[in-house]
């Protein structure tokens, strides 16, 4: 390919405007210059004008958008990029081709540009000390983005249409990009059909030539065939260590990595997508904080079991993760004994070991008079009292809130003609909150109708540093702790399917089964839950709202839901930023090139503020 390239080189020393050749339809004809600097100046340019000049639709729209992102032509100022890392191992790769064109790249007077998926240069190749003094005036060096956001109409089009793109002189929107031609062509991960990247060319305006652009075809088809060299080598790697591991089949063995799954046919058939999805977040987080030690999980069909992460990688790269899987054996179930498990609540879903305990607790607890229920808010402590509750006939929710309101001596009189009825129970609701004086007034009624026909329950939220719980503590004689919902995320699916069908009946939409999809569920689990199930539940609201579909996928979420689903706590402005960009994409169907003119704001901005802030959901594993 060096002799294809030999004729770039013109011999000059420097970079300067050419005689203009006037040629009808190219760059540098009178007509072409005169349509270009009225376009420029107003915005619009007469059709016939722009017909006979010879200037394409495509390259006007290009135009058009430079001047809708505030862009001025007379003074192009490249961003500076926000100095994120760079992606090393597409850099080496890149690197490793172009190794092997040296002789080709030292005859060409041309430079080339790699650029990441945001217009960011990451790496050049220039020989040509001309060229190079050139594009350092113009400040087209690494860690610059170059485009089309942010230095307008170039090369750097390829990664907005995703096709081979070559602009010349003129046709470029700067000014002082008028001495060059520059083409690009977009970087497709082979694998995953995504664009990571392009590599341009620029070369001086007089050496022009179609040769340019198929060159920099070549060289991109020969980068995208060693990154499928490289993805068979980490699927190999991930394969290898799949088989090192897989001598058992009796036992569950899953192989993961952000494109694959491999799995034995034990784990095939123990695993649901939900599972895979759950696995997927658990190897993620155990790779990043180098957690070794097994963990406890429960898959969507109840089992219980235990998931080891190792990561399988080598001195440069990492290829996913291998997952044992051991059922957890219930001790009693080992040992013969005819010990049944403990039954569920009624009304109430979860299979996970907290939740199982819960349920062990309050079935060892059923025949006691008196039960305080503990929890953080909206954790389902009153749906715990009342499914206990609820063989004792009717059932009575007096709220402690209500002292305040009503008055305590009406609200007392209240609890204890409750408390004289005949069978039933009487759940005490948010005793916490009670003033001291009302506290100790209900722990002599509790002492009073001890021996009531009546099962009283009372919930609380547990504060060790707030006197008002210890009050009536004494009064109970069994205290049950239930689960925060970050502590019992293996219940996530059921609890969704469970809620999904109890708001459906609110809205009058239960005759339609709602599948929440795996996606949807793995973000959900990234959640703190501080409002527990009852947040979920709110959650579950908005979401049904807003959606007709049988089915609920991640980008069904809301924008703030997305926001706190982040890979990376978010705080401050930071929540507000990625909530406004999660509406904007979701108002503009997922373009993010419209996502971005809505939110007034450069593509390459858009881009680094999702990566930053992470709130890609695109990715489901690493």
């Amino acid at each position: 390919m060096s002799t294809a390239v030999a004729p770039f080189g013109s011999g000059a020393s420097e970079i300067s405007p050419h005689s203009p050749r006037f040629t009808l339809g190219s760059p540098d004809s009178r007509a072409f210059k005169r349509v270009r600097d009225v376009f420029l100046a107003t915005g619009s340019a007469d059709p016939h004008d722009v017909e006979a000049a010879g200037i394409s639709s495509q390259l006007l729209d290009s135009w058009r958008r430079s001047l809708r992102y505030g862009l001025d032509a007379s003074a192009p100022r490249p961003v500076q990029s926000d100095g994120r890392e760079s992606n090393l191992s597409f850099i080496d790769t890149v690197d490793q081709v172009l190794t092997k064109r040296e002789s080709a790249l030292e005859q060409a007077m041309c430079g080339l540009s790699l650029t990441d998926a945001d217009g960011m240069i990451l790496r050049q190749w220039v020989r040509d000390p001309a060229l190079s003094t050139w594009l350092e005036k113009q400040s087209i060096v690494p860690s610059i983005n170059v485009d089309e956001t942010s230095i307008g109409t170039s090369s750097g089009i390829c990664l907005l249409n995703g096709r081979p793109s070559m602009v010349r002189g003129l046709e470029h929107f700067a000014d002082d990009y008028a001495s060059v031609t520059s083409a690009g062509v977009p970087v497709i991960h082979p694998v995953t059909r995504r664009v990571i990247g392009s590599l341009n060319l620029t070369s001086r305006y007089e050496d022009t030539s179609p040769v340019l652009l198929s060159w920099v075809m070549e060289l991109v088809h020969e980068i995208q065939s060693a990154f499928q060299e490289l993805a068979s080598r980490r699927e190999r790697m991930l394969l290898d260590a799949y088989l090192n591991e897989n001598r058992d089949a009796r036992h569950p063995l899953v192989a993961l990595n952000d494109q694959t799954i491999i799995t034995n046919a034990t784990a095939a058939r123990m695993l649901t997508s939900v599972d895979q999805a759950l696995l997927w977040e658990h190897a993620s987080r155990a790779i990043r904080d180098q957690i070794s030690t097994s963990r406890s999980l429960v898959l969507t069909d109840g089992t219980v079991v235990s998931v080891q992460c190792h990561e399988v990688t080598n001195a440069a790269e990492s290829a996913g993760a291998v997952l044992r899987i051991r059922p957890v054996v219930d001790r009693n179930a080992r040992s013969g004994s005819s010990v049944r498990p403990a039954p569920g609540l009624p009304g109430l879903v979860g299979e996970g070991p907290r939740w199982r305990d819960l349920c062990r607790q309050a079935a060892a607890v059923a025949g006691s008079g008196t039960v305080l229920v503990v929890g953080e808010r909206g954790s389902g402590k009153v749906a715990v009292a009342t499914a206990m509750a609820g063989h004792s006939g009717p059932v009575t929710v007096i709220d402690a809130a209500d002292a305040a309101f009503d008055g305590a001596q009406a609200w007392l009189q209240q609890l204890d003609s409750s408390l004289r009825g005949s069978g039933g129970a009487v759940i005490l609701r948010r005793c916490d909150e009670l003033a001291e004086p009302t506290a100790l007034a209900v722990a002599n009624l509790l002492r009073t109708h001890r021996d009531g026909s009546v099962r009283v329950f009372a919930t609380a939220t547990r504060a060790e540093d707030d006197r008002r719980p210890a009050l009536l503590g004494s009064e109970f004689a069994s205290v049950l702790t239930v689960p925060a919902l970050r502590d019992r995320l293996e219940d996530l699916p059921a609890l969704l399917d469970a809620l999904t069908r109890r708001c459906a009946v609110r809205l009058g939409r239960d005759d339609k089964p709602v599948r929440w999809m795996a996606d949807a569920v793995q973000a959900l689990s990234r959640l703190e839950w501080r409002g527990n199930v009852s947040s979920l539940e709110t959650v579950v609201l908005r979401v049904l709202q807003n959606n007709r579909n049988g089915y609920i996928n991640a980008s069904d979420l809301p924008a703030d839901v997305v926001a706190n689903a982040s890979r990376r706590k978010l705080v401050g402005l930071e929540q507000v930023e990625a909530g406004a960009i999660i509406a904007a994409l979701r108002d503009a169907g997922g373009n993010k090139n419209r996502a971005a003119e809505d939110l007034g704001i450069a593509r390459s901005t858009l881009y680094r503020k999702i990566r930053s802030l992470g709130i890609d959901l695109s990715t489901s594993a690493f």
